[in-house]
């Protein structure tokens, strides 16, 4: 056994060019395969966490596209309709509901940095109930004219708490109170200012962009969602579920054409396997036979072949795993450059899991493209092959 493993990669390194690059045609294969699935992991995984950030079980929204609430809620995308906030006593009421707040998502001109800021108004006595996760320097807006700093807008103008901030919709500068801490997420980009003053900078003093509902008991959330659909109309009532839904079905079909891609990738490599064996076995036709000639067994020259693509898929599998590792920052620039959302984090890294299916599925495909190759070696006629 031992021997024929020898032998096995003894023929490998008598053609280093021809197997190097057929074990690169395979590593590229498992590198797109493992950084598919492993990006569709991350992506569900970060959806789940981002949606988690939330801190709110459904958002009660004007009549409208689901998709657009799915970018509110992640990105804070600005909704051209406005909730009247006199919904909020219906939805307070309503049985099961502990926390109803307004959220009001607008731009903001912000002429001393040359730059539009997006603004979130939001109750600040709520912050602390549905962000309890962030880190804040300073204190939580308590006056009118105190505001909020996400970490990002923080740290490119190098704002410090107690500093102030200028907007043509608001008279006076507004102070900034406090900075939420790095969250990895679109937190960090936002100004969050109390929802009066949002309402008076633009001009809409009950006006709401949505109304963010946490409920007591969660498995009571679709009794609590339809009594209010029936109560109030002209709202759109989406939970944290549907929005997930609604972003994982626009990646879909992004997901499904990679995996493709990525399928397409392994059949050419497996391709490659069986050639290039093939092509080392009709090289070596005579010195199989004479191997058949001083007693090697068919089934000792169909194990060698067999071994030889095995070594070819394992090492391709395993620095093709390596590739996916090293290039995932790349990968994951590439694909925000061409999603339409992409959430945020790590979405390529390292799972073992991942990285041994990717393998051990390349290492079956190369099994397969090796057989061919291996049964044609095992039939050759050693008396025949000798005399060429």
């Amino acid at each position: 056994m031992t021997g024929y493993l020898h032998l096995a990669i003894q023929n490998l390194l008598r053609h280093r060019t021809r197997s190097a690059l057929t074990m690169l045609g395979i590593a590229a294969s498992v590198g797109v395969l493992f950084a598919v699935f492993s990006f569709n992991r991350g992506f569900e995984q970060s959806l789940v966490q981002q949606l988690d950030k939330t801190g709110l079980h459904f958002m009660v929204v004007p009549s409208g596209c689901a998709h657009e609430v799915a970018s509110l809620v992640l990105h804070g995308t600005v909704i051209p309709k406005y909730l009247d906030t006199g919904v909020m006593e219906q939805v307070l009421a309503a049985e099961g509901v502990t926390l109803a707040t307004p959220i009001l998502v607008a731009q903001l001109p912000n002429p001393a940095h040359g730059r539009i800021d997006l603004m979130y108004g939001i109750d600040m006595k709520t912050v602390r109930d549905i962000k309890p996760g962030w880190e804040i320097t300073g204190t939580i807006p308590t006056a009118p004219d105190e505001i909020l700093l996400g970490y990002e807008i923080a740290e490119h103008a190098n704002i410090k708490p107690g500093d102030t901030m200028s907007f043509p919709q608001h008279p006076t500068p507004l102070r900034v109170a406090g900075i939420i801490g790095n969250t990895s997420s679109p937190d960090d980009a936002f100004i969050y200012i109390p929802i009066t003053t949002a309402q008076q900078m633009q001009g809409n003093p009950t006006g709401a962009t949505a109304i963010g509902v946490k409920v007591a008991h969660p498995e009571q959330m679709w009794n609590i969602t339809d009594a209010l659909s029936k109560e109030v109309p002209g709202i759109q009532i989406v939970t944290m579920g549907e929005v997930m839904n609604s972003i994982s079905n626009l990646a879909a079909s992004a997901k499904s054409l990679s995996l493709a891609i990525a399928l397409i990738a392994v059949l050419i490599s497996a391709v490659g396997v069986m050639n290039s064996i093939l092509m080392a076995v009709f090289e070596r036709t005579q010195e199989i036979g004479m191997m058949r000639a001083v007693g090697a067994s068919r089934f000792d020259i169909f194990q060698m072949i067999i071994k030889e693509t095995s070594i070819l898929s394992l090492a391709g599998g395993v620095v093709g795993i390596l590739l996916a590792v090293i290039g995932s920052r790349g990968i994951e620039a590439f694909v925000r450059s061409v999603m339409p959302y992409v959430p945020s984090g790590d979405l390529v890294q390292f799972e073992p899991s991942v990285a041994l299916a990717s393998i051990g599925f390349i290492f079956v495909v190369g099994l397969l493209a090796g057989l061919y190759p291996a049964w044609k070696a095992s039939t050759i006629n050693p008396i025949e092959a000798i005399k060429g």
